[in-house]
């Protein structure tokens, strides 16, 4: 056991999070700390596309395993350390398609807005353990995988990413998909005391975008105005 611990100490852990044999791995790693577990982020997740009818059943079966099984599984293995705990914070980290819908996306959109159904149902069966437990709800952000998609896109339509990124959010009110630190900012506050009294929210971290109907059709738009003007 790790008696003190440096500023900043962070150590990695690999896993599937969709098999419990890891996730025990994984939790018996994280209490070798100073064992108690006080916060649970919920961040491992895969997309997947298809409409119901032509979506590979494995394809399926993964996106459910690892985005709602695998949050399952770590909230199961962790929850009973922070009732032991006194208290802690569960923080789902869901998707804007949890409560509006993507086209052809039947995989990822149910196994999100299945997540903040469990996120809530946590909220409620574990509030008196002083347990809090939220969802964020993320639109689109610039990761290495997104930014591999738009450059396909981009390379696809005879232009670069960076022109393609611009016009596609353009008219969504902040104007530029998020930065990944503008996720964790959020888990930050839900993890902290300042949000003692928060359980059971899905919150929209999304720069405006639920609230105009922009993409994925914005994006088919300026694929199209490049398109044009190339």
């Amino acid at each position: 056991m790790i008696e003190s611990f440096p500023p900043g100490l962070a150590v990695k852990c690999s896993g599937d999070v969709s098999n419990p044999d890891d996730i025990e791995r994984m939790v018996k790693a994280v209490l070798s700390f100073g064992n108690e577990i006080n916060v649970l982020v919920n961040c491992a997740g895969v997309s997947s596309a298809g409409s119901i009818t032509d979506v590979e059943i494995e394809e399926w079966k993964n996106t459910i395993e690892v985005n709602l099984f695998g949050p399952f599984l770590l909230m199961r293995a962790v929850i009973p350390h922070m009732i032991k705990a006194g208290g802690g914070s569960v923080i789902n980290i869901s998707s804007l398609a949890s409560i509006r819908c993507i086209p052809k996306s039947s995989a990822y959109c149910a196994s999100k807005a299945a997540l903040n159904m469990l996120t809530q149902q946590a909220a409620l069966d574990y509030g008196s353990y002083k347990i809090r437990c939220n969802s964020i709800c993320p639109g689109f952000v610039y990761t290495d995988i997104t930014e591999g998609h738009f450059g396909k896109l981009a390379e696809k339509i005879g232009t670069d990413m960076e022109t393609l990124v611009f016009n596609a959010f353009k008219e969504v009110p902040l104007r530029h998909p998020a930065a990944a630190d503008e996720i964790s900012g959020i888990c930050s506050f839900l993890a902290s005391d300042d949000s003692s009294y928060m359980t059971g929210t899905v919150i929209p971290v999304d720069g405006g975008t639920a609230i105009v109907d922009v993409f994925p059709t914005g994006l088919k738009r300026a694929m199209a105005e490049l398109q044009r003007g190339s």
